[in-house]
């Protein structure tokens, strides 16, 4: 049975060489346990190997989330390597430095527009290419 519709709240999910990533805090506990095997403590963020995508799809989508796999350049952007950056780093799903910047993969659209607001510049309007 497919759930998606009002009700339904969506996850941005990028995919990553052989995995996909996305980061969420899920209210319901249980929701959280039954993926628990796939969150990564460390980076704050859920860690689905290919293989696995379309079960944990299929889990949430039977608890009205819908998994939105994106073009993560849209949602990266990018600060002087020495600029304060602990804010955007919260809402970021990865990060890695390069040339002299910190790149950030923000969670989802909202989280862009605060990075931006705090001084990120969107990845399109540098000269830089995504690279992880």
């Amino acid at each position: 049975m497919n759930h998606v519709g009002s009700d339904t709240e969506t996850i941005v999910v990028f995919s990553l060489d052989d995995e996909y990533l996305f980061r969420h805090y899920f209210e319901r506990q249980d929701v959280f346990r039954d993926l628990s095997e796939y969150y990564n403590s460390e980076q704050y963020r859920f860690e689905v190997p290919e293989e696995e995508f379309e079960t944990v799809e299929q889990r949430l989508r039977e608890v009205y989330y819908e998994l939105r796999v994106v073009d993560p350049e849209r949602y990266c952007v990018v600060v002087e390597k020495y600029d304060k950056h602990a804010a955007i780093l919260r809402d970021s799903v990865a990060n890695w430095e390069r040339r002299g910047h910190r790149f950030f993969l923000m969670k989802d659209d909202l989280a862009v527009e605060k990075a931006v607001d705090r001084g990120a510049t969107p990845l399109s309007e540098t000269e830089f290419v995504l690279g992880l």
